[in-house]
């Protein structure tokens, strides 16, 4: 008997094969290759472990011009990574994130998608899956798009079912303005895993007003598992002033069929509005205050962050921000410092430290904090190095310092192919 990994390695592999077969007579192909060395100390067992890991990803993206068709498009991504423990033992892991051909006809009226893709908006939020999903502009604005397939469960992660599929009808009037009405659903061992339909809008009336409302039903469960209403006002380019509400049901994200979803919360809700102000050119504000009800009571949660770039070139910011949270139950207090200073164009530094006060103490300590320093540049060639340290003390660690050191390689290649 094939076991899911098996199962979902084969789909990895078909996806590619497929990709990879288009893009060998495709018209014009880009690769992109990166390349990441990095390595850390690792204290567990008792003992002080070396650990290097080597990161490797692909990119192609191919571009096939064939008669009626508008455009036919592959694309793949991917990555394979080693970790190597010195001394002692390597880990090997590897996924395609991205394999699918596309294609569009009839002046772009029709899309169609074939392989692993990811479907976006409405009732189907971000649903990366293997399979197919079509776009057909009905008239003037007027749309229905729809996909099936299996559900993709990234590396490290638990089951996100065995079948997904669903729809989306829309009307979009212009850029700003788009209404949509969706529906998805997954199954997992024979029964609904998820069973959502979703109404989602943009709307600009004017300007300088920005209207978003989404909201998503649990069909099997009769309640809203989540809904965002958002009003945004930008009177000019120094001000902007928004107005959002927003309830979360946690249980509901996730799998119906989760013995997980029993120990969530049954309902959040926030409402509250932010602030943004830029006085001078280098100066820049922002707040945001919520009120916070779930089970627990009310409560509220806010913060100001504040910005201010030096120098000729703007190479030097420094940023202070503080945010609060307060729960009948809990709460803390967090103060934040950071900067960002540039060397040369190619050479930047950064500086940080973060604390947090709690109401509640953790392993009897009620006070976290984390200092972090980071050098960064282009070595040229493609090749880019990062070096950061971190030293912290909270509640989990009594005090630790860290260093890690990372080395980069990227490189484009483009080339086009002329058929006669």
């Amino acid at each position: 008997m094939e076991t899911k990994s098996h199962q979902r390695l084969k789909r990895s592999i078909l996806c590619s094969a497929l990709c990879l077969a288009s893009v060998a007579r495709a018209d014009s192909v880009e690769f992109n290759v990166s390349t990441l060395l990095s390595g850390r100390a690792d204290p567990r067992d008792g003992e002080i472990h070396t650990v290097v890991p080597v990161y490797q990803s692909l990119g192609v993206t191919a571009q096939i011009k064939r008669p009626y068709f508008d455009s036919i498009n592959i694309v793949m991504s991917g990555w394979v990574s080693v970790q190597l423990d010195i001394g002692r033992d390597e880990y090997w892991s590897g996924d395609i994130d991205l394999g699918y051909l596309e294609g569009s006809f009839w002046k772009k009226r029709v899309q169609v998608r074939l392989g692993r893709q990811f479907v976006f908006g409405g009732a189907a939020r971000s649903t990366q899956l293997d399979g197919g999903s079509a776009t057909l502009q009905i008239y003037k604005g007027l749309g229905i798009s729809g996909y099936g397939g299996v559900p993709v469960t990234p590396r490290f992660s638990v089951s996100r079912g065995d079948v997904v599929f669903g729809g989306r009808m829309f009307y979009r009037h212009s850029v700003d303005t788009e209404v949509g009405v969706s529906f998805h659903q997954v199954m997992g061992e024979g029964r609904a895993a998820r069973q959502d339909i979703a109404v989602d809008a943009r709307y600009v009336p004017h300007e300088q007003i920005a209207l978003t409302g989404y909201t998503l039903y649990s069909i099997p469960e009769a309640r809203v598992a989540e809904a965002d209403v958002a009003a945004t006002w930008i009177p000019n380019l120094m001000f902007q002033i928004g107005a959002d509400y927003r309830r979360t049901a946690p249980d509901l994200f996730l799998p119906l069929n989760s013995i997980f979803s029993v120990f969530s919360q049954e309902t959040r809700d926030e409402v509250g509005g932010n602030v943004f102000f830029k006085p001078i050119r280098r100066l820049r504000f922002y707040g945001d205050l919520r009120a916070v009800v779930n089970m627990e009571g009310v409560g509220a949660r806010g913060g100001i962050k504040a910005t201010v770039a030096l120098g000729q070139r703007d190479h030097t910011t420094l940023n202070g921000e503080l945010r609060v949270l307060k729960l009948p139950n809990n709460g803390y207090v967090q103060a934040r410092l950071y900067s960002t200073h540039k060397l040369t164009p190619a050479w930047f530094v950064t500086l940080g430290a973060n604390s947090y006060f709690l109401d509640q103490p953790i392993n009897g300590q009620a006070f976290s904090f984390t200092g972090t320093g980071t050098v960064a540049g282009n070595l040229g060639r493609g090749f880019r190095i990062v070096a950061t340290g971190f030293a912290d003390v909270t509640p989990f660690v009594e005090r630790r310092v860290e260093f890690v050191v990372k080395l980069a390689y990227n490189a484009t290649q483009v080339f086009r192919e002329v058929q006669q």
